[in-house]
């Protein structure tokens, strides 16, 4: 069966494209569909497509900067455009993405249906040359073939007779009795994403290391297996040496992170996850580096030996501080006896994260009602706490700015009060009206007689969550109900709760509650 999603933003020409899918004879499924790039690339990495159709000209992200995330993620995808525009300049560009055809709208049912058959007999003989005998190593469809293996190695979902069979059959040797990962950070993209993963390919095939994968344009992952833990560490600093010589001139600063040592081929993933939530941590603060994931664990069980200079005492001080005392406060503390250890960039990361929690803490403290999470979540978008561990100024900037955010609470909760009629009258109006598909942060700050910038704030400040995400809660709810208590479709509670797209709701129901409407349904039945 071949997965066919669109991307396109206008909906009678999303919808025309679907029907001409759903009505091709042979093994094609329509799996979905979104309005833009962004939203597609969400949801590709969970329906793992094999063709995609999308629109150049589409908002938040467009055709081109879909094609390019998309085919760095998901190399085998067979992409094609159907755009409006035949300029030769958006042809090129078409090309040297790797884009396999370029129709021009209107687009003719036949000549649709037709590219799409092309497309999976492409895909068929891409298959029939994967199982050739040696001598393909550098195919490009064999390439394909083990990014895919990798990929779905690195994030899940298979069992381990799958990933053996299906490494057989790419003529991968996998069976070891130890597994470790290394992620690499190679920087910036100024010299071109192209160029840095031609060098790095080369460099991997000399070094006879063909699992690897590019989760991103400038991010790199490798497999290394090995008989012993201390023969895979000898060949992996080995490596990274030389790895990172050889990229001087094109990635002169590559952060690296090794991996927990595993010894099923199952446990990967989980080693994954671990050492790419510590690569995001360490990559703002630690540029260069070579970092263990056990190195961070152990700078976090130092920070809380030590006696923590923003612990007790000193939230008890900002209890009854005013914002002017915040700097003092905080000079104190960094030219204090514990202040020499903020030298170090990971444990100014650490101290950031605690200060972050306080803040939120705090905040929530002086505003009831509201939740710590979402109050963290809304730091956490406003301040950069990786950019600011890299050095001790801006560490101190930053500490002083939150903690002085903390403090403000108090005069901030009174101001509330004198617009609490205001959020009152908001939620009525949004309760009474969430199931409109036109309402807005926008329509909603006009109704109470606001300016949307100052309504957002407003609202914000006293609710502990952005509107969207209120509108969202409220309507995620209001399809919880008729999922578990009716027997309408999906595509009729989507219209129902204010979604025109099904294929949306879908998306955005499993992103609040982890699983799909239609499992949310089975569940609830089971239960009853």
């Amino acid at each position: 069966m071949y997965q066919v999603f669109v991307v396109e933003d206008e909906l009678l020409i999303r919808q025309s494209i679907r029907n001409v899918i759903e009505q091709m004879p042979g093994p094609f499924s329509f799996c979905g569909e979104a309005s833009d790039g962004e939203m597609a690339l969400s949801m590709m990495q969970d329906l793992m497509p094999d063709i995609v159709l999308t629109d150049i000209r589409m908002p938040f992200l467009d055709g081109f900067g879909l094609i390019r995330h998309a085919k760095a993620m998901m190399p085998w995808l067979k992409i094609i455009i159907i755009s409006g525009y035949g300029d030769f300049e958006s042809a090129q560009k078409a090309i040297s993405l790797g884009v396999d055809r370029y129709l021009l709208k209107p687009i003719r049912p036949a000549e649709l249906t037709k590219v799409i058959e092309d497309m999976a007999w492409q895909i068929e003989e891409e298959k029939k040359k994967s199982a050739l005998p040696k001598g393909y190593d550098q195919d490009e469809v064999q390439h394909a073939l083990r990014q895919h293996f990798m990929q779905q190695l690195l994030y899940g979902g298979l069992n381990t007779s799958t990933l053996l069979e299906r490494a057989r059959a790419l003529e991968l040797d996998v069976v070891r009795p130890c597994y470790q990962l290394v992620l690499f950070d190679m920087g910036s993209e100024e010299m071109g994403h192209q160029p840095v993963r031609n060098m790095a390919e080369n460099i991997l095939d000399q070094q006879k290391l063909p699992l690897y994968y590019f989760s991103e344009a400038n991010q790199l992952t490798v497999l290394f297996c090995s008989q012993t833990p201390e023969e895979m560490s000898e060949r992996i600093y080995r490596f990274i040496s030389i790895f990172r010589h050889e990229m001087k001139e094109l990635c002169p600063a590559i952060t690296a992170v090794t991996g927990n040592t595993v010894q099923r081929l199952s446990g990967v993933c989980t080693s994954y996850k671990t050492a790419a939530d510590v690569l995001k941590k360490v990559s703002g603060v630690a540029i260069g580096k070579v970092v263990d994931v056990n190195d961070t664990a152990q700078l976090a069980a130092d920070l809380l030996e030590l006696k923590d200079p923003f612990g007790e005492a000193f939230q008890h001080k900002l209890q009854h501080a005013a914002p002017e005392e915040i700097p003092r406060m905080v000079d104190e503390v960094l030219e204090g006896p514990e202040g020499g250890r903020f030298g170090s960039m990971l444990m100014r990361y650490y101290a950031l994260l605690d200060v972050m929690k306080i803040t939120a803490q705090q905040t929530a403290r002086q505003t009831p009602g509201t939740d710590v999470k979402d109050i963290a979540a809304r730091l956490s978008e406003q301040y950069d706490i990786f950019a600011a561990s890299g050095r001790r100024e801006t560490f101190r900037d930053m500490t002083v700015a939150l903690l002085q955010q903390a403090v403000s609470t108090k005069q901030e909760s009174l101001a509330g009060i004198k617009n609490s009629h205001v959020i009152s009258k908001a939620e009525k109006y949004v309760a009474e009206n969430f199931c409109d598909p036109n309402i807005s942060l926008i329509s909603v700050a006009r109704y109470v007689g606001l300016s949307s910038a100052h309504f957002s704030t407003v609202f914000s400040q006293t609710l502990g969550r952005s509107f969207i995400n209120y509108l969202t809660a409220m309507r995620i709810e209001r399809a919880k109900e008729l999922l578990a208590n009716t027997n309408m479709k999906l595509s009729a509670i989507a219209m129902e709760i204010g979604y025109n797209e099904p294929n949306y709701f879908s998306h955005v129901f499993r992103k609040m509650e982890g699983i799909t409407p239609k499992e949310y349904r089975n569940l609830t039945r089971q239960d009853q």
